[in-house]
């Protein structure tokens, strides 16, 4: 079972709603924890995301704070329970997931008392846990300030953490990712303003949990100030459902894909239309010629896209981990400005994506046709099959 975490610092704008789409695609995450969404209690929009059907929210009165809980639909799960923060700050589960009971937190603490708060969210925890517990989420504060952070840290820093451990200690809850990591430094946090970095993401677990953890990994920084944390935790799922084909219009805008099937195109019916055979069959067999030439052209210009973007994002980890051990003003400018690159490549992509949407909107918005009935649809069935009850 894999579980992501990751501070998104906003999701109101379509653009950075699109990259948490790519993103989602690219981690296959099982269950997605998000802090820091932002969305405003009533009127947020939605998370159109086509395997992740099943969404928990925790919103507040303003665009801050905001806590949400995603999960796939390859997934058998029961909800038995759900509770939200009304102050946007967490969202409790208690579930069956393929027949074991899980109590997975999300969280999101504020900029100070976050020992309070840790405190009240313990408490509220040792009333309804049920099955075994997953904390996860944005605690904004380091378990080990010496270890933890890239800037040294004040007093007031120093008695939260003694506070913190004691609370850790008291409840049996470890820190996952330093018990496989004790020696290395990491952060999920870089502060623009100040050049520094900090781990202040966590994944929080019990004893008897930890011997089915196989990793607990820091992801590369992207779009957001926070870097994802993955958690993968033994367990049985149903397999993946292939999705139907459908054809990329893009395609038709790169000249060379287009170029490659006129030719096809041409050359299949130069020499299939012959008087053996019937013109029906020759018309519905080219269908199957020219998807695979569409197939060929788009993983092509889909490899091209992702070795762009990869090479970004290789760019972005190099600097970022030579601005880890010795923060300097130009690194921090490189940075920003491969930061930048990335930004501007996934709004290219975004730009797309909506300008495909509104001309599909323009052409049959006013017509009961397909896309009425899709907005109609309700969602499939998950691919899981829940456990019986008595």
């Amino acid at each position: 079972m894999k579980i992501v975490s990751y501070n998104v610092k906003g999701l109101n704008l379509p653009v950075k709603r699109h990259s948490l789409y790519r993103d989602l695609r690219t981690y296959d995450a099982d269950i997605v924890c998000l802090q820091e969404t932002h969305f405003r209690r009533l009127d947020h929009p939605k998370l159109y995301t086509p395997h992740y059907h099943t969404q928990f929210h925790s919103t507040y009165r303003a665009k801050s704070r905001g806590v949400t809980l995603l999960i796939h639909n390859r997934i058998s799960m029961q909800t038995h329970r759900i509770i939200t923060d009304p102050r946007g700050r967490y969202i409790i589960l208690i579930c069956t997931i393929n027949g074991r009971v899980y109590t997975i937190v999300a969280a999101y603490a504020p900029n100070n008392s976050q020992t309070q708060f840790l405190t009240h969210l313990f408490n509220k925890l040792t009333d309804v846990l049920s099955g075994d517990l997953i904390i996860c989420g944005d605690l904004n504060l380091c378990i080990d300030p010496k270890t933890d952070r890239s800037a040294p840290t004040s007093t007031q820093a120093g008695r939260q953490f003694s506070q913190l451990h004691s609370l850790l200690r008291l409840h049996h809850l470890y820190d996952t990712w330093r018990l496989l990591h004790p020696t290395e430094r990491d952060y999920t946090f870089r502060s623009g303003v100040h050049n520094s970095y900090s781990r202040i993401d966590y994944f929080l677990l019990p004893s008897h949990l930890l011997s089915r953890v196989t990793t607990c990994d820091i992801l590369p920084f992207t779009w957001s100030d926070h870097a994802p944390l993955l958690l993968d935790i033994r367990d049985e799922f149903h397999s993946h459902v292939r999705p139907p084909w459908r054809f990329s219009e893009h395609i038709l805008k790169h000249e060379p894909a287009s170029m490659a099937i006129q030719e096809a195109l041409t050359n299949y019916f130069k020499e299939n239309t012959t008087e053996e055979v019937d013109p029906f069959v020759v018309w519905q067999a080219h269908k199957a010629v020219i998807r695979g030439v569409c197939i060929q052209w788009g993983a092509r210009l889909k490899k091209q896209h992702t070795a762009h973007r990869l090479e970004i994002l290789r760019h972005i980890q190099d600097i970022d981990t030579q601005n880890k051990l010795s923060p300097t003003t130009e690194l921090a400018d490189a940075l920003d400005d491969a930061l930048r690159s990335l930004t501007d490549l996934e709004a290219d992509r975004f730009n797309s994506t909506m300008h495909k949407m509104k001309s599909r909107f323009y052409a049959f918005q006013n017509k009961p046709g397909r896309l009425l009935a899709r907005r109609l649809k309700p969602p499939p069935d998950r691919t899981g099959h829940p456990s019986p009850q008595n």
